[in-house]
């Protein structure tokens, strides 16, 4: 059904409100009042989002309905961590890219500088991830269609829908993933070796509980050119798993890293997990020279 002109204009007006005016207080009440009614008719939106790129957003996902109309991923402290953490000739690699908001972001801070690689398992998601770096300028971006993990081999993923589902597992399905996919794994040490590819300087991780696997998988490289991590760590997705934060935790320090956390938009280093809400955590080595100089330009009150 077509749009009228009216709706159209106020969803416009809408759009620069949540995604331009500069007090938040009120936005998410609103958001939740009339998303729904100013939705535009058609499934798929190309948009130009705030980093400069843009992206084909299906709106009948939830999580990228509010892309469409704030013009930003929820995760944008994460989002400014990864552009401050890349220069020059860097390498970024993007494990559980979905549809490529964080691959774009990279993209976005290197200009066509440095490599970066996608690694994603999900078809539909894979797909779309394809699709948006079609839509950009960008040409130092791999994608693989595959599934990181601590072996060589197959796995099934569990996905919702038709949508390109965020939260797609290796491990226990959620309620609405009723459909499973066949999909290629791999070890981050052994694939880096079979591609030729430069390790990485950073990884954002984002795989649903099998961040531990992929620790598990990358222990050469862990020990001879360690990588910045930025990694979700959501207990439950971990416990479906048979993990932990704890564990990675464990993993993590053998090699000497440490932990900092996001706590009202500012990076703080922090020794005890446990105690900290939020999901997203900032891994580094200060032990390693550029991880050191890095972590002192993003981080709080120091380590």
């Amino acid at each position: 059904m077509p749009d009228s002109w009216p709706k159209s204009a106020l969803r416009g007006i809408f759009r620069w409100y949540l995604s331009k005016f500069p007090l938040r207080d009120g936005k998410a009440y609103f958001y939740a009042r009339l998303h729904g009614r100013l939705a535009p008719p058609d499934r798929y939106a190309v948009v130009r989002l705030d980093k400069g790129f843009r992206m084909k957003l299906d709106l009948a996902d939830p999580e990228q309905l509010k892309v469409y109309f704030f013009g930003h991923y929820h995760e944008r402290y994460e989002a400014a961590l990864v552009q401050r953490l890349l220069s020059d000739d860097d390498v970024f690699w993007d494990i559980g890219a979905n549809v490529g908001y964080f691959t774009l972001v990279a993209a976005a801070a290197l200009v066509n500088h440095g490599q970066i690689a996608a690694f994603e398992p999900g078809e539909n998601a894979y797909a779309r991830l394809v699709e948006n770096l079609g839509l950009n300028p960008y040409r130092n971006v791999k994608t693989f269609n595959l599934a990181v993990s601590d072996r060589e081999g197959e796995a099934v993923l569990h996905v919702s829908g038709d949508i390109a589902d965020s939260s797609a597992s290796l491990y226990e399905p959620g309620q609405a993933q009723a459909r499973g996919q066949a999909c290629r794994t791999v070890a981050l040490d052994h694939f880096l070796r079979a591609e030729g590819l430069r390790p990485p300087n950073l990884i954002k991780l984002d795989v649903e509980g099998a961040e531990l696997a992929v620790l598990q998988g990358a222990r050469e490289l862990l020990a001879h050119t360690p990588p910045l991590f930025l990694m979700e760590m959501e207990e439950k997705n971990l416990a479906a798993a048979g993990a932990s934060k704890a564990a990675i935790a464990q993993v993590l320090t053998g090699y000497g890293y440490r932990a900092a956390h996001l706590r009202k938009g500012r990076w703080y280093a922090t020794t005890d997990l446990a105690g900290v809400k939020g999901r997203n955590i900032f891994w580094f080595n200060p032990g390693v020279a550029k991880h050191r100089a890095k972590a002192e330009t993003v981080l709080y009150a120091g380590f």
